[in-house]
C-alpha cells in the first residue's frame, strides 16, 4: 500500500476510488470489492500513529476490536466485512448512505420528540445487540449516528472508538468525546455498558434542548432546561425528566442497567406518538458535505437499462432481494440484469450480495415460490417472462382496490413486511409489528406505513402494491 497524501490505489482486493474523510484515528477510503461488485469504505490506520510510541500497541488493539465488532450483525450498526493489514492495518466497512445526525444539530432542522425518542430507540437497539456481544462502544455521540433516508438510524464505529488517541494519558487509553462521556469514564476508571447509555442520555437531552447537560449545573438543574422547550407539552416533560434523571446518574449502578430498560420507558412518554417520528424525511442541511464514510445516494443508481429483460420479472426479483438487502436491491438486480446471459448466471449474481448463508436459502426460495424460474424454462426467452407473474407483479399505482377492514391475519402481515420492505430495507419488520399493534384494521395500517416512505412515487407504488391484499 502507497503511502503519502495520495490514496493507493489498491488495499489488499479493494481497488480504491477516493477518500471520504480523515480524522484522529484515521483516513476512510471509498472502494470496490471487484469480486462481488460492492461499494465498501475502509478505514486504514493513520501512519503517524503506527509509527508514535504506541504504535505497536495500536496495531494489536485495531484488529482485535474490529474483530470483535464484526460479530455485531445488527440493521442499526454499521456492518464491518473484513479486516487485515496490507502495510497498514485496515477494516472494511458497509458504505452507509445517510446523514450524520451531528449535522443536523448544527443546522436549524426541528427535530421533534417522536423522533429524538426514535432516534435514542434505533440506537439503544444497536447497543444492546453490542453488549450482548460483550462490546462496548465509549463513543456514542451524534458524529457516530447516522441518518438513512428509509429512517433508520446507524451506529457506527463500534470497537474502533476505544482507539481514540486524542485522549491518550500517559497512564494508558482514555477513550471517548468529553461532552458525552459517563464521569467514570472522564477519570479514567474503568466502563461497562451502562457507560454507554450514559452517553445515551446525553444524546437525547441534547435532542430535547439543543444543549449538552453542563457539568457545572446539578442535574435538577440541568433538567429544569426542558421547561423552556417550547415544543414539548407539560405531560411529556413529566414524563421524560424521571428518565433522563436516571439515565443520567453520576452513580452508575442507579442508571438503566440495560438497553432494553432505557427503551421500555421511552416508548412509555406522555402525550407523545412514535408512528409520527419523521426520521427518515430529515433535508440535507445547507452547504452539507459528508465526510468519513457516510456518502449520499448515487446518482447512478436509476440509471441501468435492462431491456432485454421482462420489467415484471426485474421487478419481482427486487421484491424478493428487498428483504434481504434493503432499497440497494433495485440496483443490484438492475446492474446485475446487464451482464447476465440468463436467469440461473443473474440469481448466482444476486446472492452474492446476500452475506448470510441462511439468508441466501431463503432468497433462492423465495423466487422459486413466484414462479419465475418455471416461466423461464418454459418460455426460454427473456422476453416471454410476463406470464405468470401475476401474483408478484407490481400493480398500477392508479388501480387501487378496497382493503377489507377486518383483522389482519398473520400471511397479510408477512406480505405487508415484504412489500414494505422494497422502499425501507430491514426496518420493514420492525415498523409493521410495531404499527400493527396501533393499527389493527389492515387499510389504517398500510396508510399509517406509507407515512414512513418518503419519496411520492415510491409511497403511490407501496398504497398500490398493499391494496391487492
Amino acid at each position: 500500500m502507497s503511502s503519502g497524501h495520495l490514496p493507493p490505489q489498491r488495499i489488499a482486493k479493494y481497488d480504491i476510488e477516493r477518500i471520504l474523510g480523515s480524522g484522529a484515528m484515521g483516513v476512510v477510503y471509498k472502494a470496490q470489492d471487484s469480486q462481488i461488485e460492492r461499494t465498501v469504505a475502509i478505514k486504514v490506520l493513520h501512519e503517524h500513529l503506527r509509527q508514535g510510541e504506541h504504535g505497536a500497541d495500536l496495531e494489536v488493539r485495531f484488529l482485535q476490536e474490529a474483530k470483535a465488532a464484526a460479530r455485531c450483525l445488527h440493521p442499526n450498526i454499521v456492518t464491518i466485512f473484513d479486516f487485515g493489514s496490507d502495510g497498514a492495518p485496515y477494516i472494511v466497512m458497509e458504505f452507509v448512505e445517510g446523514i450524520e445526525l451531528k449535522a443536523h444539530l448544527r443546522s436549524d432542522t426541528f427535530i421533534s420528540l417522536p423522533s429524538a425518542t426514535d432516534i435514542c430507540i434505533q440506537v439503544l437497539e444497536a447497543l444492546g445487540h453490542a453488549h450482548e456481544k460483550g462490546i462496548v462502544h465509549r463513543d456514542i455521540k451524534p458524529a457516530n449516528i447516522i441518518l438513512l433516508e428509509n429512517g433508520t438510524v446507524k451506529v457506527s464505529d463500534f470497537g474502533v472508538a476505544r482507539l481514540d488517541t486524542s485522549e491518550l494519558t500517559s497512564t494508558g487509553f482514555m477513550v471517548g468525546t468529553p461532552n458525552y462521556m459517563s464521569p467514570e469514564g472522564l477519570q479514567g476508571h474503568q466502563v461497562d455498558t451502562r457507560s454507554d447509555l450514559y452517553s445515551v442520555g446525553v444524546l437525547f437531552y441534547e435532542l430535547l434542548t439543543r444543549d449538552r447537560p453542563s457539568r457545572d449545573l446539578s442535574l435538577a438543574q440541568n433538567l429544569e432546561k426542558l421547561n423552556s422547550a417550547r415544543h414539548l407539552s407539560s405531560q411529556s416533560i413529566r414524563s421524560i425528566k424521571p428518565i433522563l434523571e436516571r439515565a443520567l446518574q453520576p452513580d452508575a449502578k442507579q442508571r438503566f442497567q440495560s438497553s432494553a430498560q432505557f427503551i421500555t420507558q421511552l416508548k412509555s412518554i406522555e402525550d407523545m406518538d412514535l408512528t409520527l417520528a419523521t426520521t427518515a424525511h430529515f433535508p440535507k442541511p445547507d452547504n452539507y458535505r459528508p465526510d468519513k464514510y457516510v456518502a449520499q445516494a448515487p446518482a447512478e443508481a436509476n440509471a441501468f437499462s435492462s431491456s432485454q429483460w421482462s420489467d415484471d420479472l426485474l421487478q419481482s426479483l427486487e421484491h424478493s432481494l428487498a428483504r434481504f438487502v434493503g432499497p440497494m436491491a433495485k440496483l443490484l438486480v438492475r446492474k446485475n440484469s446487464r451482464s447476465a446471459s440468463n436467469l440461473d448466471q443473474l440469481m448466482a449474481n444476486l446472492t452474492r450480495h446476500i452475506p448470510n448463508e441462511d439468508e441466501r436459502s431463503q432468497f433462492m426460495q423465495s423466487v422459486e415460490k413466484s414462479g419465475i424460474s418455471k416461466v423461464e424454462s418454459l418460455s426460454g426467452s427473456h422476453a416471454g417472462l410476463n406470464a405468470g407473474l401475476t401474483s408478484h407483479s407490481l400493480s398500477s399505482a392508479d388501480q387501487p382496490t378496497q382493503m377489507a377492514a377486518s383483522a389482519i391475519t398473520e400471511s397479510q402481515q408477512q406480505q405487508i413486511t415484504d412489500i414494505l420492505a422494497y422502499h425501507v430495507g430491514p426496518l420493514a419488520s420492525r415498523l409493521v409489528k410495531k404499527m400493527s399493534k396501533q393499527h389493527p384494521a389492515l387499510q389504517d395500517l398500510v396508510e399509517a406505513l406509507a407515512r414512513h416512505i418518503p419519496d411520492q412515487n415510491e409511497r403511490n407504488q407501496f398504497l398500490a402494491r398493499a391494496s391487492k391484499l
